[in-house]
């Protein structure tokens, strides 16, 4: 009985995360941070995702939640979850941090700007922040936006390209996948009360 219980959380907890809301949310940040970096205003780029991050439950209670209802879960996941979420969290920032030192000292550190492929620094760590986030939400689909991190980190900085383009690039690209699932999610699964 407690192993189907567990079989049956595993499977809600995998389709929790595929209304594409998340998706969404993880290419807004990207955005923002590409944007701001092009635009030389590094530190906005840091406070954008953290902006978003208060607009997560109103929006999923608007949006998600008439479509699915309230999901609850033990509090054994719960834990789990706040922990991993805790140390991604963490990694994120440590991987910014790291990634803005040795951005700005590259000439002191002796890469050459023109060869090195420190450009695609911010869209790799993102890319592992993905892959990480894919097994941390059971949602492959992550996957590909880390392979369009790495692919347009590292094709953008062999060409020359600054990292701010680069995170548009990839962003942009994460954006239409996003907003294609949530637009898929919210066809396929009408609020109580919304008429076909």
């Amino acid at each position: 009985m407690l192993e189907n219980m567990n079989t049956i959380e595993r499977q809600v907890f995998r389709t929790y995360w595929n209304d594409g809301l998340l998706d969404m949310f993880g290419a807004v940040g990207i955005l923002a941070i590409g944007i701001a970096w092009t635009a030389e205003a590094h530190v906005f780029g840091a406070i954008v995702p953290a902006l978003l991050v208060p607009l997560w439950a109103p929006l999923r209670q608007r949006f998600i939640e008439p479509r699915l209802g309230l999901v609850e879960f033990s509090d054994d996941r719960e834990r789990r979850n706040t922990k991993r979420l805790g140390m991604v969290t963490a990694f994120g920032i440590g991987t910014l941090g790291l990634f803005l030192t040795l951005y700005f000292a590259r000439t002191r550190l002796g890469f050459d700007a023109d060869i090195s492929l420190v450009a695609a620094l911010p869209a790799l760590l993102l890319a592992l922040l993905a892959i990480i986030t894919a097994f941390l939400v059971s949602t492959l689909r992550f996957l590909l936006y880390a392979a369009l991190l790495a692919i347009s980190g590292l094709g953008g900085a062999l060409y020359g390209i600054e990292p701010g383009p680069i995170l548009v690039i990839a962003a942009v690209a994460m954006l239409g996948i996003a907003l294609f699932v949530l637009g898929r999610f919210l066809r396929n699964n009408p609020a109580s009360g919304e008429h076909e």
